[in-house]
């Protein structure tokens, strides 16, 4: 959505019970640890074929907060993230968009998990469909797919739908599996939005994990 947003196992008494599980239960479905090294295949019918590699950088105090940045290198453009957690889930706490930017603030929170991770909760982001703000929500559909790609096979995987629109403007539809230890393993995203003459354009992308380097 770039990527949407685009993961320890869960403690199952705690899911089954509906209760929040705990920052240090669920940070494996989204890794933090510095170091971590994801790469993913991305296709589009509008483009060739780009990698897109991920990277966890050291912590980092922003705005007086303890954050972990991820590198993004998508093809050669590279942007950052910088990923925050507390007790509502993990969150996008702000963005900087080249190597030399500095941070913009993220303001509502943009949450990438929610508690509790359990089929059934949602909750609200914004997504940037190039120049189109689209309030989207999110899903949990399941706990417990098995997704194959070719980095490998994962199973008890948590599969989260995201719709939204700004009608007239543009649109998303995506699906993601995060799998526990590892994060994102695959993202389906459908994109919308007006092109020149103002007829709507369609876009599907795909992200297919080759490897992970814990």
């Amino acid at each position: 959505m770039p990527p949407t947003r685009l993961i320890a196992t869960l403690i199952l008494a705690l899911l089954l019970a509906g209760s929040a599980p705990s920052a240090a239960a669920d940070e494996p479905y989204y890794p933090l640890k510095p170091g971590l090294r994801w790469e993913y295949q991305v296709t589009s019918e509008r483009g060739t074929a780009k990698t897109l590699v991920i990277t966890n950088l050291p912590p980092r105090e922003l705005q007086g907060r303890t954050v972990t940045p991820r590198k993004w290198d998508l093809g050669g453009a590279v942007f950052y993230q910088f990923m925050g957690q507390d007790e509502g889930g993990i969150f996008r706490f702000a963005e900087q968009t080249s190597e030399k930017g500095a941070p913009t603030l993220i303001t509502p929170r943009d949450y990438d998990l929610k508690y509790p991770l359990a089929e059934g909760t949602t909750w609200d982001i914004t997504a940037q469909v190039g120049e189109v703000k689209v309030p989207v929500n999110l899903s949990i559909e399941s706990v417990t797919d098995t997704v194959t790609v070719p980095g490998g096979t994962f199973k008890n995987c948590l599969k989260i739908k995201q719709v939204g629109e700004a009608k007239g403007q543009a649109s998303v539809t995506a699906y993601e599996w995060y799998a526990p230890k590892v994060g994102v393993v695959k993202s389906l995203v459908i994109l919308k939005s007006k092109g020149k003459g103002g007829a709507m354009v369609t876009e599907s992308r795909t992200y297919l994990l080759q490897s992970f380097k814990p």
